[in-house]
């Protein structure tokens, strides 16, 4: 209690020292106005001076007449043209193995034929079997290696040769042409067209009264 007596004396001193700051108008004070003195200015009339001209000196330009040269014309050197001939060269392929067959049987032709072969790098072997015309069948067995070509040729079957046998067609005893009618031509009837020659009147001229006197 006592601490808060002390506290409200304490601010009532420090009320009571306070004074209010005093306010004071500020002073304004009308600015002078001076006319500005204006001062004409001194023209003055330029100098002019007639610029001086001399006639420029004129030389006549020195003219030399063009020196002509005659061209000179080489003749062009020709080379004829170097052909070599192109280098060809052989292409080579390493052997390989193969094997094929076919057989060919045509009635109508009388053609009947058989062929097999098979190779195996080095050594070719095949054969084939053909019909002959004398109805034999000829069958050749082959081989072919490093020491060359060699054949075997057998027949089956006999020889035939029939004999001649005359054809039995016999052409017709007579042959009668066929009957042929020339075409009957009628002449076509043309009538002529009928023309009338136009009608011309002769102008009728009548001579003048009398002739003028001149």
């Amino acid at each position: 209690m006592k601490y808060l007596v002390l506290v409200a004396l304490f601010a009532f001193a420090a009320a009571d020292s306070y004074k209010a700051a005093e306010y004071q108008a500020p002073k304004y004070e009308t600015p002078k106005y001076e006319t500005p003195k204006y001062e004409t200015p001194k023209y003055e009339t330029p100098k002019y001076e007639t610029p001086k001209y001399e006639t420029p000196k004129y030389e006549a330009p020195k003219y030399e007449a063009p020196k002509y040269v005659a061209p000179k014309y080489e003749a062009p050197k020709y080379e004829t043209p170097k052909y070599e001939a192109p280098k060809y060269e052989e292409v080579t392929y390493a052997a390989q193995p193969y094997s094929f067959g076919y057989d060919v049987q045509d009635k109508e032709s009388y053609t009947e034929f058989e062929h097999n072969e098979k190779s195996d790098y080095n050594v070719v072997t095949g054969s084939y079997r053909v019909v002959l015309p004398d109805s034999r069948v000829q069958i050749v067995t082959y081989k072919a290696d490093a020491n060359g070509y060699t054949a075997d040729v057998k027949y089956e079957g006999e020889a035939k040769y029939p004999e001649y046998v005359e054809s039995q067609y016999k052409a017709a005893a007579s042959y009668a042409a066929p009957g042929y009618k020339a075409p009957e031509y009628k002449k076509p009837s043309y009538t002529a067209p009928t023309y009338a020659a136009p009608a011309y009147t002769a102008p009728a001229y009548q001579a003048p009264a009398a002739y003028p006197k001149y």
